[in-house]
């Protein structure tokens, strides 16, 4: 027998299945990149989104663009590195996701040279720090903005320091991708839920699914209402109106003296500090906005100084805000404690909620101890009668238990001597809303509804932009004016946390056990070569 040509063939048999095992996993590959199928077998199903959410997205009526324009970086803050990953595997989820339309992902660096792709040029995204939900006739949705300037000087006194860590934690914060934030071991707010889902599925709706042309927010004109395109730092409306165009929602004005009806695109009107009475014809086009269109409505009004008006209480709006449960109330609501005031700005501070059955608008304020920052406040009761059973109305935030409502202040002393039979007590409410019912098993239905605040500087620019209170509020309203039901079913997945704490001296004893082991591997395995080599 011929060992050589033997041996010359088992190695020529080795080199053969060596390539037939490599050929097989490159066709595998090849298969496996064609094949458009996905196996989730993590816990809680982390790297697919929920059934419900499914269910959504394939009522889409054309495809999405969803664009990040965050960088990935390595001295990203903490919080911001977090929310990328935790948004990337749902961004993943979603671009995965079996729909009848396409919904595409794109990371797009703003300041590369190259420029967009062809397919996001029609969008005009310049900015750093974005998330932007859009599509070609729904337009686009801001999601996520944050700017990433670095920290403030802390050697200027005229400009409170934030830190980068900060500065990002309060936006993630606003953006409300996260909810539960609890206290850490080390007094920092973490998140606890992670909501992405809801968030992107409501916006990737909102602009490609079933058209809603009830889209525009008109802010009212004519009684001296403050504007949504007045920029004025103290008391323009320009904040809000940003808010609103960040949601998709469209702004403009209206004079309701000068029309017929309230028009067809109206979604929401907005009253912001009106300083003349509305005439009957206004206030018929509100009342049937309200209960023949299921129209929403913000009425933010202040106390009245001018005695001309008081024949005609809450501006003439008296009447629809009695059907619809609320009572706005002429009076002034004064405070003689100082621990309720801002002491470097005056603001009033608002800080008090119900206990129990709050409502989803100021629930998440309650949980975190944030406070609503104003000026004047006025009365806004919540009261029911038999007449008031299809509606809901519940009162959200109230002034501190020793404030007073005063009844005709413009002629009180100061300080004033309360008047039981005509004064109010605190604590008072200054927010309520109320809201339509269907009478099948009490289920309440989006349509018709209205918020009344007894200031109207509570959503002007001063306080959105910088109070984080206000902002939530300011958000909270939008989304409660705008909600969907079918919403609530998509529930949050609980953020994976992970924290080791140790003294110096535990972490010298954990490193010494993490480099001992090894070490003496190592030595043995050297012990061993050199013994072998000398047998």
């Amino acid at each position: 027998m011929d060992f050589s040509l033997a041996k010359r063939n088992k190695k020529l048999d080795q080199w053969i299945l060596i390539s037939l095992i490599f050929t097989l996993c490159l066709g595998l590959n090849y298969f496996a990149a064609k094949l458009d199928l996905q196996f989730d077998l993590s816990k809680k199903s982390k790297y697919s989104i929920s059934q419900e959410s499914s269910v959504l997205l394939n009522k889409l009526e054309e495809p999405v663009e969803i664009v990040v324009t965050i960088k990935d970086r390595n001295n990203l803050p903490k919080i911001t590195s977090k929310f990328l990953h935790d948004l990337k595997i749902l961004l993943q989820a979603i671009e995965n996701a079996p729909t009848k339309q396409q919904i595409r992902v794109t990371m797009l660096d703003v300041d590369s040279p190259k420029g967009p792709p062809p397919y996001l040029t029609e969008y005009k995204i310049n900015d750093p720090n974005l998330i932007i939900v859009a599509s070609k006739s729904g337009g686009q949705k801001t999601l996520f903005r944050y700017n990433s300037e670095g920290p403030t000087n802390p050697y200027d006194t005229g400009t409170p320091f934030r830190s980068k860590d900060s500065a990002a934690r309060q936006a993630i914060w606003e953006s409300e991708f996260y909810s539960d934030w609890k206290e850490s071991y080390n007094g920092v707010l973490e998140p606890t839920k992670f909501r992405g889902e809801e968030t992107l599925v409501r916006a990737i709706l909102e602009v490609a699914g079933k058209r809603n042309v009830q889209n525009t927010a008109y802010f009212t004109n004519g009684h001296g209402e403050k504007s949504p395109f007045d920029f004025d730092k103290e008391n323009g409306y320009s904040e809000l109106k940003r808010m609103m165009e960040d949601r998709n929602i469209k702004v403009s004005s209206i004079d309701l003296s000068l029309v017929e009806k309230v028009p067809s695109d109206a979604s929401i009107l907005i009253i912001a500090g009106p300083k003349g009475t509305f005439q009957d014809q206004e206030v018929s086009h509100i009342r049937s906005f309200l209960n023949n269109r299921g129209g929403k409505v913000i009425l933010a009004v202040d106390p009245v100084e001018e005695l001309s008006i008081l024949d005609r209480p809450a501006f003439g709006l008296r009447p629809v805000l009695k059907e619809w449960g609320i009572r706005c109330h002429d009076m002034l609501i004064h405070d003689p404690g100082n621990q309720n005031f801002d002491f470097f700005s005056g603001a009033y501070i608002l800080r008090t909620y119900l206990k129990n059955n709050r409502s989803k608008v100021v629930s998440q304020l309650a949980e975190m101890g944030l406070s609503i920052q104003s000026s004047r406040c006025r009365p806004v009761e919540a009261f029911t009668d038999g007449s008031l059973d299809n509606y809901r109305t519940i009162e959200l935030l109230f002034s501190s238990k020793s404030s007073i409502g005063l009844s005709g202040w413009t002629q009180r002393k100061n300080p004033p001597e309360i008047n039981p039979l005509l004064d109010l007590q605190g604590n008072i409410p200054v927010i309520a809303i109320s809201e339509k019912k269907e009478s099948r098993e009490s289920i309440f239905i989006p349509d018709g509804k209205i918020a009344v605040l007894g200031s109207s500087n509570i959503l002007s620019n001063k306080y959105l932009t910088q109070n984080s209170g206000n902002q939530l509020l300011g958000k909270n309203l939008i989304y409660w004016l705008n909600e969907s039901t079918e919403m609530f079913e998509i529930q949050p997945r609980v953020v994976d946390s992970f924290t080791i704490s140790m003294q110096e001296s535990e972490f010298d004893k954990f490193l010494y056990a993490i480099t001992i082991v090894p070490g003496v591997i190592a030595l043995l395995g050297i012990f061993v070569g050199w013994l072998r080599k000398e047998l």
